[in-house]
């Protein structure tokens, strides 16, 4: 395959040609509940204009503002993002290629952009995982494997090489958080990076979603260590969130791992679970998918009166997304349950 052209629009050509001939507005390009922060990111991306990224970039790199969740509008440009590193072109190899040259061109062009830097080094990563998979590692062929640690290693050093430019953007961090999950780092490593991001940014409270990911059992991590991290995380954020993120991210990790048993295998505590969706609530009123998350918790920890109050104030807007594994019954159980005197 070509390399691309020089010029944005050039470059946006080469993602287009071959086996890259989709329509822009192809469904797995499609971003979900439309937003113009994340629609913007993804078109300007798929079309090869940086200086677009850069401009849009520009104004959210310390947040912007929230949604009615309470989600960052700078998290909404990732996800922007995220829809073109993760598009799921067939074959794969042609299109993962262009893109480890395209943010690379772009990092040569402006070598003083953070986030030019920090696309290559997911760009990277991306390609790693396009050799691993989402199996199990005894699934994976020793081949795709070693490939897999090439690229894994490729994407760590590039930020390593980039630092002095790279690090002064907490999505650099991230982005070394998602390696470093992949790599195996210890927890002490990754909090570190995390620490070194929030100094960068203090309201990127993503970083500690990913420290959490990387605490859950699955990932060689404990519940008392997961819980020790959640109560941290939640003391740095008090001025966001109140004590919100502790409700956020063990609604996090009981979707990624606990599922329905949150109350019985880790070491959640309702009292002050509630308390932070109370704080959520209090900030993002119109959260609906929020106010959902806060009954089903209610719940799943029998705290009748708070799933009785939640449900009333859901008339004609219950998400069953939001209700675990197969959503729909365990709604209609805890419907059952509510109207039960």
């Amino acid at each position: 395959m070509s390399k691309p052209a020089r010029g944005a629009r050039g470059v946006g050509l080469a993602l287009l040609a071959g086996a890259l001939s989709m329509a822009l507005t192809g469904p797995a390009l499609a971003a979900p509940e439309g937003s113009p922060v994340r629609d913007g990111a993804r078109d300007a991306f798929w079309l090869g204009d940086f200086a677009a990224l850069e401009k849009q970039y520009a104004p959210l790199r310390q947040g912007g503002n929230y949604t009615i969740d309470g989600k960052l509008e700078l998290d909404l440009f990732r996800e922007g993002l995220a829809a073109v590193f993760d598009h799921n072109a067939m074959p794969n190899e042609p299109y993962v290629r262009e893109v480890d040259e395209l943010t690379l061109q772009w990092a040569k062009e402006h070598p003083q952009s953070a986030l030019a830097h920090t696309l290559h080094a997911r760009a990277l990563l991306r390609h790693a995982w396009s050799y691993r998979g989402n199996g199990y590692a005894g699934d994976v062929t020793p081949e795709a494997m070693r490939e897999f640690e090439r690229y894994l290693r490729s994407a760590m050093d590039y930020l390593k090489d980039h630092a002095d430019v790279a690090l002064h953007d907490s999505y650099a961090h991230l982005t070394l958080l998602d390696i470093g999950k992949a790599y195996g780092l210890s927890q002490k490593q990754m909090e570190a990076i995390a620490e070194n991001g929030l100094k960068q940014n203090p309201r990127d409270a993503i970083l500690y979603f990913s420290v959490v990911g990387r605490l859950l059992p699955k990932w060689g991590g404990d519940a008392k260590t997961l819980d020790r991290y959640i109560r941290h995380a939640t003391a740095q954020t008090q001025a966001q969130y109140g004590t919100g993120l502790y409700a956020w991210l063990y609604s996090t990790v009981a979707k990624e791992q606990y599922g329905h048993a949150l109350f019985d295998a880790s070491l959640a505590d309702w009292p002050t679970m509630k308390q932070g969706f109370d704080d959520l609530m209090a900030r993002f009123p119109d959260s609906v998918m929020r106010r959902n998350r806060y009954a089903y918790f209610a719940c799943r920890a029998r705290d009748k009166p708070v799933l009785q109050a939640q449900l009333g104030l859901l008339a004609g807007k219950l998400d069953v997304k939001e209700w675990g594994d197969n959503g729909e019954r365990s709604l209609e159980g805890c419907q059952r349950w509510a109207s039960e005197s």
